[in-house]
């Protein structure tokens, strides 16, 4: 159709392996990595083996910055993640022809994206006849954010991806040696037991998301609104509730690791004072 393609890069298993079979079909595109809370072993695992990815990030401020100086201190929460919106899928950066690692395991979300989707019906209408040569009708669907966009690996399991990666011995980023995703440090919208990890190596976010609440300029309560639960006296516990999915309550299996941040945070506070 005559587009730029662009593959999306995250540093990621997924990504690396959609940018890999581009590089290996001989087609031309750019690579964009949108710059959101990615940790630095993530940024320089791009920047030292993905040296042609173009780094987008039109927000001016960074990820806890933000919170405060355009969200009045409002949390991003799984209702309004305005942190996926100021950043990873930021209007500015929409490609006509996208192409991304994403797989249908990954969450039941994906479960319902296609190998190939495109904008509206209107585009699939006007070009049927190209699509259909490449794509069966049941692999198309409508209601991506570029005009077109196409997921090769959608059917992928972790091992064809792990297993393509030592094929092609490709480099690995060293986060993987303590999580199963890479991403931002920490998400709102997953659960304790993924951002566990990311509050585990730097327990003083806990204290940073804290101080931008409180720097928005807005009068605050700190309740969970749900169990109407006062925490002003206890804003660590806040913080870590608002990672559990956007405050859903721990369970048995995700306590245990609330109370193993809080003994790694409380360590961390008495070294520094």
């Amino acid at each position: 159709m005559g587009f730029e393609v662009a593959v999306g890069m995250s540093g990621g298993k997924d990504s690396q392996v959609c940018y890999d079979l581009c590089k290996r079909s001989g087609i031309a595109f750019k690579a964009y990595f949108n710059h959101c809370f990615e940790s630095n072993v993530t940024l320089s695992f791009i920047r030292e083996n993905y040296k042609d990815v173009i780094w987008h990030r039109n927000n001016k401020f960074g990820f806890i910055q933000n919170i405060y100086r355009k969200h009045c201190g409002m949390l991003p929460d799984t209702r309004h993640a305005y942190c996926c919106e100021d950043y990873k899928h930021n209007r500015k950066n929409i490609n006509p022809a996208t192409i991304l690692g994403v797989r249908r395991a990954e969450s039941s979300k994906r479960m319902k994206h296609t190998t190939f989707e495109a904008k509206n019906k209107t585009v699939i209408k006007s070009n049927k006849r190209l699509f259909n040569d490449y794509f069966e009708e049941h692999c198309q669907s409508e209601g991506a954010n570029s005009i077109i966009q196409l997921m090769p690996i959608i059917d992928w399991t972790d091992t064809d991806v792990w297993g393509y990666i030592k094929k092609y011995n490709l480099p690995v980023n060293p986060e993987y040696k303590t999580s199963n995703r890479v991403g931002c440090i920490v998400c709102p919208k997953a659960n304790f037991t993924s951002n566990y990890i990311g509050l585990m190596k730097y327990p003083k976010l806990i204290d940073a998301f804290i101080l931008a609440r409180e720097k928005g300029g807005l009068e605050k309560d700190w309740m969970i609104t749900s169990e109407n639960l006062d925490c002003k006296d206890n804003k660590p516990y806040y913080i870590c509730r608002w990672l559990n999915h956007s405050f859903m309550p721990f369970t048995k299996s995700s306590r245990p690791l609330y109370e193993k941040v809080m003994e790694r945070y409380n360590e961390v506070k008495i070294k520094h004072k």
